[in-house]
């Protein structure tokens, strides 16, 4: 062996690295020559090239990258260009996350990582990879740290098949979590709360329960026996399964306990040797479904009591019309001893002539789907004959199809009989009453109308056959054709269905056309021989003329009334202000004279109208006519047709009256050039009801000074006209001429 060879032994060996190493042109290496590497790199490089683990040297001030065979797939497809050259350019994409760790390695410090997260672009992109290493300094002959070595080895696959296997029992964990039904893994031979889902801790009240015993964590349920059955459970290796089992739990803390039904399993868990290491609890809270159940049966037993005691005959048909059920009244007030014996018997065969045409009819519309009603005489199982009302009904089941058919009779005897009875009378009756002048109604036992005579249609406009068995009410006291309703709070005549006296009264009748009209009325109750009352005769006569005659006179009365204490306080106060304000007799006869004249003009505008209210606009040029001139136009009115109450009349007309003397004696009209303009508009909406704003202005008049004192004149428009119009009045004394406003409800 020479010289080289012996110097590069070290090198033999090693696998496909080890042959790369020796073939390896190591003169543009900072390493150099092999011969020359120290005896302390050689070593490592021995036990790097035959190790089976992937180990890599760094060496030198630049850390030249020496790998074995282990180490290559790390490189990817960086391998076999990586050998020889310097640390940090073989793992650049690296290179700023491990160089801190290099750095430490290099001054001494060993260290070891497990897991790391190392993203790297090995095979042309970047890629998260994982590894567990060691970097350990090597110290060459000087004692000099002269490169790291380094044994790796790489956890991509275990960390990201531990990530899969986390997120598995998340998953696992969030099923287990979200189940609906109470989920609990319980663990040991004390039952330890291992896990328990929300509906679990919703059950016992979310309390505390992971870590803790069954005993201490539920000790209300104690002597109820869950705690044996744990027990049996967990002993004897097999499962429990419990129905609707009732458990007392405190589900609120400090509260009392309630009672609650599960549906549960108690399901032993084992391990590899078959032994039970705990118990996992899976279950549903069927309270609510079993008292829905227990609710369902109370509601049945109800049905039945009220079936029971009905006097009703209820049945129930095929949809071969076959009788299948018969109610326990229903049996009673049919006669029929034994149900057995007629079962399955054909509904329709109970019924003879023109009655098993309506019945053989019914059961065609009930099986359509439509309801049918009739009535008709047929015998009890025992032969009594009786009248019934009849209705038949489809039952449909959950497809929407008739499944079976309802029907139910009602015994209508006493009734019949007590028409037939009426009808006996109203024949006795006509030939009187049809011959009378007053009007006459007969009502039967309920009150609705059998007859009506000729002078009961006249009054009503209605025929007999239009109100026969209807209620009177229905009849006089209808919607009128407009759409409005009878205005009356109280119909006196809806309660005139004396039993044992007679009656009188007056009321407002609605005519067929829609028109009101009062009548006075006597209803008298009708008897049969055994004193009941079976119905009502009802006179009524028409006395519109006669209240319209004392509706007049009364009116005639208080209008007269109200319009001379009106008159008479008008003209007292008048008077009494004029007088106590006037400085001479002489302007005292002046200024009552003109308040006169000016009441006196509105009085003849209101008897034109016969007192039923006044244009303003007539008011208004009454109020100003005396101060008008033909040949001057200083008096301007500007306003729509607005029609005044008499009280609103009068009031406007006085306080027109004392602004236009106001205006002669030192406003507008006191010189040649002023000018009042007198405006009026109405407001309102169909939410606000409607205005009058009316405006009185002078101008170019002498200039205006608010007065030391308030005259009567401007009271009496201020102060009176305000109460009188229920409004606002306003006197502005502005500088340019004297302005009122007036401001009141249309009434």
């Amino acid at each position: 062996m020479d010289a080289t060879t012996k110097s590069s032994s070290f090198l033999q060996g090693g696998g496909e690295m080890g042959a790369r190493m020796r073939a390896h042109d190591w003169s543009a290496s900072p390493l150099g020559d092999p011969q020359a590497w120290p005896q302390s790199l050689r070593t490592l490089v021995r036990v790097m090239l035959n190790a089976q683990q992937a180990m890599f040297i760094a060496w030198g001030p630049e850390l030249a990258f020496l790998y074995n065979d282990a180490y290559a797939p790390i490189f990817g497809a960086k391998h076999p260009d990586a050998l020889g050259r310097p640390f940090a350019e073989v793992w650049s994409d690296i290179w700023s996350q491990i160089k801190p760790l290099v750095d430490d390695t290099l001054a001494g410090k060993p260290s070891w990582h497990e897991d790391l997260l190392i993203p790297m672009q090995r095979h042309g992109y970047l890629e998260e990879a994982w590894f567990s290493f060691s970097y350990t300094p090597i110290w060459d002959e000087n004692d000099h740290v002269a490169g790291m070595f380094c044994a790796a080895t790489e956890t991509t696959e275990k960390v990201q098949a531990e990530r899969r296997s986390v997120a598995e029992r998340e998953r696992l964990r969030q099923m287990f979590e979200q189940a609906p039904g109470i989920m609990a893994m319980l663990g040991g031979p004390n039952h330890v709360f291992e896990l328990a889902n929300d509906a679990y801790l919703q059950l016992v009240g979310h309390r505390g329960l992971i870590g803790r015993p069954v005993r201490e964590a539920l000790p209300e349920i104690e002597g109820q026996g869950f705690f044996e059955l744990l027990d049996s459970v967990y002993r004897t290796g097999k499962p429990f399964v419990g129905r609707g089992v009732p458990v007392r739990v405190q589900r609120q803390l400090g509260g009392p306990l309630e009672e609650r039904f599960v549906d549960f399993i108690y399901q032993p868990i084992k391990d590899a040797d078959a032994q039970v290491t705990g118990i996992f609890v899976e279950g549903y809270d069927v309270t609510e479904a079993k008292q829905s159940v227990e609710a369902l049966r109370a509601s049945e037993e109800f049905n039945r009591r009220i079936l029971d005691s009905s006097t009703d005959c209820i049945k129930v048909l095929d949809t071969g019309a076959r009788l299948q059920f018969m109610s326990q009244g229903g049996m009673q007030v049919m006669e029929v001893d034994d149900f057995g014996a007629i079962r399955d018997c054909d509904w329709r065969s109970f019924w003879f002539g023109p009655e098993h045409e309506k019945a053989r009819q019914a059961i065609e519309t009930a099986l359509a789907g439509g309801t049918a009603r009739f009535q008709g005489p047929t015998p009890t199982a025992k032969g009594t004959l009786k009248w019934w009302d009849v209705a038949v009904t489809p039952i449909m089941g959950a497809d929407g199809q008739v499944e079976r058919l309802l029907s139910v009779s009602r015994d209508i005897t006493a009734t019949k009989k007590g028409e037939e009875a009426l009808r006996e009378s109203q024949r006795r009756l006509n030939a009187v009453l049809n011959n009378a002048s007053v009007s006459i109604f007969l009502m039967n036992e309920h009150q609705h109308c059998v007859y009506m005579n000729a002078a009961a249609e006249k009054l009503t406009g209605y025929t007999l056959d239009e109100v026969q068995g209807r209620a009177l009410h229905d009849v006089i006291h209808h919607t009128r054709p407009d759409g409005s309703h009878f205005p009356l709070e109280e119909c006196p005549i809806d309660r005139a269905f004396p039993e044992a006296h007679q009656m009188q009264g007056e009321e407002v009748f609605v005519h067929k056309d829609g028109s009101f009209y009062p009548v006075a009325f006597t209803a008298s109750p009708i008897w049969d021989e055994d004193a009941r009352t079976i119905g009502t005769i009802i006179e009524v006569r028409d006395i519109s003329a006669e209240k319209k005659a004392q509706e007049h006179q009364q009116l005639l009365i208080n209008e007269l009334n109200h319009r001379v204490k009106n008159t008479l306080a008008t003209v007292q106060s008048i008077a009494s202000q004029t007088l106590r304000n006037a400085p001479t007799t002489l302007n005292a006869k002046e200024a009552l004279e003109g308040r006169l004249f000016a009441l006196s003009r509105a009085h003849d505008v209101l008897t034109r109208e016969n007192w039923d209210g006044a244009n303003l606009w007539e008011i208004v040029a009454q109020a100003v006519e005396p101060y008008s001139s033909r040949g001057e136009d200083r008096l301007h009115l500007r306003g729509p047709e607005v029609r005044l109450s008499p009280r609103m009349a009068l009031a406007l007309a006085m306080a027109l009256q004392e602004l236009a003397t106001n205006a002669v004696k030192y406003g507008a009209l006191s010189n040649a050039a002023g000018e009042i303009r007198i405006i009026w508009q109405v407001v309102g909406s169909s939410q606000a009801p409607a205005r009058l704003q009316l405006r009185w202005e002078e101008t170019g008049g002498p200039p205006v000074q608010t007065p030391t004192r308030r005259g009567f004149g401007t009271r009496l428009i201020e102060r009176s006209l305000a109460q009188d119009l229920d409004g606002d009045v306003q006197i502005e004394f502005a500088p340019t001429g004297l302005v009122c406003t007036v401001d009141a409800p249309l009434t």
